[in-house]
């Protein structure tokens, strides 16, 4: 069996194994008797002849491998490289080794424990050598599309700008003042040139008595910075401000102020107030156009380069050097299914897509990963859209004092690990990032961990390697940063959840506001994309109508959590709330008070059957439902009930409570759901809603309205059947009760 399990190994194609030997608690192996087996079996020789390749086995099980060791038969000595010694190889005789990992390794040549076909795996699971694109842009779409990126990015910026003035402008400067929202008051010293040519003013920021103007940051305490777009008012009754500025320096406690004019704009009058030893300037940001200005330059550079350019649009195939052999070793514990993601993400040559749904271990994947292209000598960025998600995969749930095992942290802590970490960026929140990893240098680190948006600073194809956790929830342009430092992409993320924030509303049904991750599905289709399979994360009936309704029935539970629960409490419940929407009387938020009041005695009950604060979460699908619901856990009799989480579906993402409760809202006769029932995002946004709690969930809702499509809409144009399908699931296993029970 095992010459029929190698008959298409590649000596060629192999990777002479890499150890120093510190495992040595291995039951002892007769190594010359594997060794020699391996060698009448399979002899496979070096050029010279003189020294035989053996393959070596996984160490937890019978599979085969792409790794290998030398052996020197008439010497009876093995070989391999030697990781203390730098990589160097290092021959030891044959009883030396019997309790090392080569020895564990080689154990699966001997007839006792030889293999099956059963251990490898199969090669219709592995990726094609050539996935070529099944839907790929037409000559003319192809500038297009780059074009279309440009436009986006530019839409955003001004989306932002619009809405960060017209904030302002409902705020006021005397409540901006009051609530510490804007840096000031800057006094006037000068009229100057700027270096462009233009007319710029110079203010120093006024302090009291007591305070040195040397205990000012400006940068870090207020967060100004040069090129930052500012809105720029005064204590002075005029009516042309605020304006528009631009500051072209910032030292420790000066700026200098450019004005920036619009049509209709006044500037004479405005440029003799800038300039009047009277006046008094209040600073607030309205625009860092830096990261859009970073997003600009990846698209034009990812344009340039031909091979990414080209993969983009679908003009050549994404590329693959997989065989079932070939199955990297990791110290992470890893499933059938993690295991198969890691083969393909070492094999990918271009780009691959890990799906991850729910509590499917994606971040446990990508440690793997991660740690054994170190042990390759790979250099490796990994990066996701914000600051937390980047944290979350270095230091998982870590302390300064425990870290979380199977983390990138906890590998790094080992004295003799090859990963090392550098965390480019000063906005973490992390005390584990903050002692272990902000100070270290990018350039000496085999791991460099940044924001999309921070990866910036690096050259193109200045990694081996780059990693997009959550990257679904990052837009196209903001991953071509990533994608332009990088020779191989690897994408993480489940688009079956929410898509990118789109800061644009008029473009949120634009074929731009997906990720990239969907984009190469999209133009490649599941031929670059492994999925995992196996969730780790909520009871079998909580799982059950998500996995049938967003991922075709094929996630399986894992036996630990198949039956969690909460004493006596079901783990899955619908109550209909035939209750009242209303809309706040300031801004566009809907609550109800009726649902509010169903998820106050839900709460009350999870607390009576010893569930703390801490692990229940209340979802809802509305801003102005949240206070309610505050307001109303506040006047209950709950010790700590202030450490319940409630917030928004948009928040919700990405984590998870022993018990969820989730509030729709909307209740009216006419079937109108708002934004829950959009063809797009509604289905995402329940998805996401139904897929947070371990073990209890709690759905509450007008069910009619939530399953009525409304009359502006078609069955095409809403996702009210999803709803229906839903309230039906409920019914048919007797889990629906109404508000009254």
């Amino acid at each position: 069996m095992i010459d029929d399990l190698f008959g298409d190994w590649r000596y060629e194609e192999a990777t002479l194994f890499r150890t120093d030997l510190r495992d040595k608690d291995y039951p002892p192996v007769d190594v010359e008797a594997a060794a020699n087996r391996a060698c009448g079996i399979l002899d496979i020789t070096t050029e010279d002849e003189d020294t035989h390749v053996i393959p070596l086995f996984r160490s937890d099980s019978p599979t085969p491998t792409n790794t290998y060791v030398l052996y020197k038969q008439e010497h009876g000595q093995v070989g391999w490289f030697h990781q203390r010694l730098g990589g160097m190889e290092r021959f030891t005789d044959c009883e030396r080794l019997e309790t090392s990992i080569i020895a564990h390794r080689l154990r699966f040549w001997l007839p006792e424990h030889e293999p099956g076909e059963s251990d490898l795996i199969e090669e219709s699971d592995l990726p094609s050598k050539q996935v070529h694109p099944i839907d790929g842009l037409a000559k003319d779409e192809r500038g297009q599309f780059f074009a279309d990126m440009r436009e986006f990015v530019e839409a955003e910026r001004d989306a932002e700008r619009t809405s960060n003035w017209e904030a302002y402008t409902e705020m006021g400067l005397y409540r901006a003042r009051r609530t510490n929202r804007v840096s000031g008051p800057f006094i006037h010293v000068s009229r100057i040139t700027l270096e462009t040519g233009d007319t710029g003013y110079q203010y120093q920021l006024a302090v009291d008595d007591e305070e040195e103007t040397s205990d000012v940051d400006l940068r870090g305490d207020e967060g100004l910075f040069p090129g930052n777009r500012c809105i720029v008012d005064s204590d002075a009754s005029d009516e042309h401000f605020p304006i528009e500025a631009e500051l072209t320096h910032v030292d420790d406690s000066g700026i200098y102020v450019r004005p920036v004019f619009h049509s209709g704009d006044n500037k004479a009058h405005v440029r003799r107030l800038l300039n009047a030893d009277s006046t008094e300037l209040w600073v607030h940001e309205l625009l860092n156009p830096v990261p859009f200005e970073r997003r600009l330059t990846a698209i034009r550079q990812v344009r340039e380069k031909e091979t990414k350019r080209k993969l983009l649009t679908g003009e050549r195939p994404a590329r693959f050097a997989v065989n079932r052999y070939d199955i990297p070793e990791t110290e992470v514990g890893l499933n059938e299914y993690q295991r198969l993601a890691l083969t393909w993400a070492d094999g990918a040559r271009d780009v691959v897509c890990i799906h991850g749904p729910p509590g499917t271990g994606k971040t446990r994947t990508l440690t793997a990963y991660v740690q054994h292209a170190v042990v390759r000598g790979k250099s490796v960025l990994i990066s996701a859209h914000s600051n937390q998600a980047v944290d979350n995969l270095l230091v998982g749930d870590s302390t300064p004092d425990d870290p979380e095992p199977d983390t990138l942290h906890a590998l790094a802590q080992d004295p003799e690990s090859q990963l090392s970490i550098a965390r480019v960026g000063s906005n973490t929140r992390s005390r584990v990032v903050q002692e272990c990893y902000i100070d270290n240098s990018p350039t000496r680190a085999s791991v460099v961990a940044a924001t999309t948006s921070g990866a910036s600073q690096f050259d193109q194809n200045e990694f081996d390697v780059a990693i997009v956790d959550e990257a679904t929830q990052a837009s196209r342009p903001a991953t071509a940063i990533i994608f332009n430092c990088a020779k191989k992409l690897i994408l993480a993320g489940d688009h079956k959840q929410l898509p990118p924030y789109c800061a644009d509303e008029g473009m949120q049904d634009e074929d731009m506001h997906i990720s990239l991750f969907e984009h190469l599905l999209d133009r490649y289709g599941e031929g670059i994309s492994v999925l995992l399979q196996r969730q780790y994360r909520m009871n079998e009936r909580i799982a059950e109508f998500p996995n049938q309704e967003f991922y075709d029935g094929r996630l399986e539970t894992d036996g630990r959590n198949r039956n969690w629960d909460i004493q006596d409490l079901k783990p899955l419940m619908g109550i209909d709330v035939g209750g009242t929407e209303r809309r706040e009387s300031y801004g566009n938020s809907f609550y109800n008070d009726e649902e509010a009041e169903a998820v106050a005695k839900q709460v009350k009950l999870l607390t009576m059957n010893d569930v703390d604060p801490s692990d229940i979460g209340v979802i809802s699908a509305y801003s102005g439902q949240t206070r309610r619901i505050n307001n109303r856990l506040g006047q209950l009799e709950i010790p700590n009930s202030q450490q319940i989480s409630v917030d928004t579906v948009d928040s919700f993402q990405g984590g998870e409570r022993e018990a969820i409760i989730v509030s729709f809202v909307r209740s009216n006769q006419n079937g109108n759901s708002g934004f829950l029932e959009f063809p797009e995002e509604g289905p995402r946004r329940l998805n996401v809603a139904l897929t947070r709690a371990r073990k209890r969930l709690v759905l509450v809702g007008n069910w009619e309205t939530l399953g009525t499509i409304a009359p502006h809409r078609s069955s095409e144009d809403s996702c009210a059947p999803l709803y229906s399908r839903l309230a039906e699931h409920l019914y048919d296993h007797e889990l629906m009760l109404a508000s009254s029970k």
